[in-house]
């Protein structure tokens, strides 16, 4: 093969160099790909552990509950399910509003999205957040890690996280508000004592969002 391409003029040189170099990036984008792929099919199945590196001051937040009497009866959308019973993102989402400094509570935030046509089903779209507040936008990645977490609070931001209740339950959310002794620290709406709870009560992480300021 090596005596052959030496034969090659030198523009067949240059043209088989350049098939090979482009195959070489081709070849190394596919493994990138199909690594980034299999750790997202990882953590929609498996979740991931997050533990702090350093500890975070927690943020006085408005700690709603998704079954207050208030919003508790209310129908998420145009479904039959109550925010009692299935309000926790929803909660989430409104102390997370609030905190961007748009005052917000758990039933105005699914009127608005309801108004939106803000769910499939009884889950939230997310990007009808900013039709509902033009204010405020989500941020995502399916990749997600401690250290993202980190830099979001470290920027004033609370990410929410996609939990199973006590680790093995139904699909839950949360709100990290804070970290200590290497434990992030969690709002959840179904905590009647309002008081961070920690993460790792609930197990590993599914999925994650953020609500920014938009623009």
């Amino acid at each position: 093969m090596l005596t052959k391409i030496k034969r090659f003029s030198k523009e067949k040189r240059a043209l088989f160099a350049f098939c090979c170099t482009l195959a070489s990036i081709l070849l190394i984008t596919l493994v990138i790909v199909a690594a980034y792929g299999a750790r997202v099919i990882s953590i929609r199945a498996n979740g991931l552990e997050l533990r702090a590196s350093k500890d975070f001051e927690v943020v006085d937040i408005k700690y709603f509950l998704q079954n207050d009497p208030e919003w508790g009866g209310d129908l998420i959308g145009g479904t039959n399910r109550t925010m009692g019973g299935s309000g926790c993102l929803i909660t989430c989402v409104a102390s997370a509003i609030d905190h961007l400094g748009t005052p917000a509570t758990p039933g105005e935030v699914n009127r608005k999205l309801t108004g939106v046509d803000g769910y499939q089903g009884a889950d939230l779209i997310w990007y009808k957040i900013n039709e509902a507040y033009p204010e405020i936008d989500y941020e995502y990645t399916r990749v997600f890690s401690s250290s993202g977490l980190e830099r979001d609070l470290e920027n004033g931001l609370l990410p929410i996280v996609n939990v199973k209740l006590n680790g093995s339950g139904a699909s839950h959310w949360l709100l990290i508000i804070g970290a200590k002794d290497r434990e992030f620290l969690a709002y959840d709406p179904l905590n009647p004592d309002k008081e961070p709870i920690m993460l790792s009560r609930h197990g590993n992480v599914y999925s994650y969002r953020v609500l920014v300021r938009a623009g």
